[in-house]
């Protein structure tokens, strides 16, 4: 005889919508799951951003969601790999800030490199405001908020493949409206 488990009836509960189901596993998860990315993140701030988060993705993709084992071990990993995402950006982040940082000390060497950089990064940001807006919304993702391609495709609704070129287009339309400074 089958029967179905407390997991797989609150999963299906939650593919259907059911509010109520979504509130308690919130509920009943949200500190323990925190606690696991304070662990992780080293900031209860960050930590109960990336739980936010992973419960807002669990609620928006609720159709989609597939528990091999159980819905405990499913919220830890999701939680997990928020966490490590979060970890790369944050590198990703400090690593851009470092060579700005760097390239903005080598600039202070004179006057004339400062004028230099300032005018740079206007021209910078004129012609990343002349992209076109797909292009501009794809490269600021990449570039500020230092997000991979697939979540770019994600937060966009838009396939891999279209990301990529959309970054090549505006890479290729930067260099071409930037070439007087190389």
């Amino acid at each position: 005889m089958w029967h179905v488990t407390k997991t797989e009836n609150t999963i299906a509960q939650l593919k259907k919508g059911d509010i109520r189901v979504y509130e308690s596993v919130f509920k009943l998860w949200y500190t323990p799951l925190c606690a696991y990315a304070c662990s992780l993140l080293r900031s209860m701030d960050e930590a109960e951003d990336a739980v936010q988060k992973m419960f807002c993705t669990l609620w928006d993709k609720r159709a989609e969601v597939e528990v091999q084992t159980s819905l405990k071990a499913y919220l830890y990993r999701a939680v997990h790999n928020s966490c490590l995402n979060q970890l790369k950006r944050e590198k990703l982040r400090a690593t851009y800030t470092s060579d700005v940082l760097y390239a903005s000390n080598e600039a202070h060497g004179s006057a004339d490199s400062r004028m230099a950089q300032s005018e740079l990064e206007t021209a910078l940001a004129r012609a990343v405001e002349l992209l076109p807006v797909q292009c501009r919304n794809v490269f600021e993702l990449s570039r500020t908020e230092c997000l991979t391609y697939p979540e770019i495709a994600a937060r966009l609704k838009i396939s891999r493949n279209t990301v990529e070129n959309h970054m090549c287009k505006a890479l290729r339309l930067l260099r071409e409206a930037l070439k007087e400074f190389t």
